[in-house]
């Protein structure tokens, strides 16, 4: 090139980047051309600035604070696209609702930061267990959902157990001492339990609620639960 010309990409008194144009030959730009450039340059900088502040944005309003995972109104807009890819390609699509056993005590007994503490590291532990395609919400408080795409209820429990086992194996510092945290799991299967968000999701729960009634720190699925349960 006999020619290079290079803008700074400037926004708000910093350089985010740099505006670059070749020609083969000698003195392409004139001082017209140099100052339309620039002025180009200035505009090209706000609007990728503005994209990045609108992601920046969108991320937010989709993301749990405390934990990062996707919040409660982001996941049942996501959901959807879940159940309705899985009923598209005819595939199965598992649920796995669960909470913090006895959270409340945990609060009282060591204080809300060392809860928070808690809530953070199931959060990581669900993450870790989970892959790229699948989806983790927090649902509200010490609750937290999962999807899993194309896992039946063999695998979604296999899943939800060791979850569980890893969860067991946390401990906790706190003014009173080390103390450990488990939780309770529920499944729910697309399309044997249910072929809509808001069965999927209930029959999850009572799942949930079953294994808490039974003595907590364990998975149930739903297909496996005594009629009238």
């Amino acid at each position: 090139m006999e020619s290079l010309l290079v803008l700074p990409l400037i926004c708000a008194g910093e350089v985010i980047g740099t505006f670059m144009l070749g020609q083969r030959r000698r003195r392409a730009f004139s001082d017209d051309t140099r100052e339309m450039l620039g002025v180009i340059a200035n505009q090209v900088a706000v609007s990728i600035e503005n994209a990045k502040m609108y992601r920046t944005m969108e991320h937010a309003a989709q993301t749990d604070g405390k934990t990062g995972l996707t919040n409660h109104s982001a996941f049942m807009v996501r959901v959807a696209e879940y159940i309705a890819r899985a009923q598209r390609l005819g595939k199965c699509l598992s649920f796995i609702m669960t909470d913090i056993d006895k959270f409340k005590n945990v609060n009282d007994t060591y204080g809300h930061e060392v809860g928070d503490e808690v809530i953070k590291c199931v959060a990581r532990v669900l993450q870790a267990n989970v892959r790229k395609i699948d989806l983790v919400a927090r649902y509200g408080g010490e609750e937290f959902v999962l999807v899993l795409e194309e896992a039946d209820t063999q695998g979604a429990v296999q899943l939800a157990e060791r979850i569980r086992q890893d969860m067991m194996a946390q401990q906790f510092q706190s003014k009173q001492g080390q103390f450990g945290s488990t939780l309770s799991l529920g499944v729910s299967t697309f399309p044997e339990d249910g072929t809509e968000q808001g069965t999927l999701i209930e029959h999850a729960d009572q799942a949930l609620y079953h294994a808490k009634r039974s003595g907590r720190n364990r998975v149930v699925a739903y297909g496996d639960l005594p009629p009238g349960k």
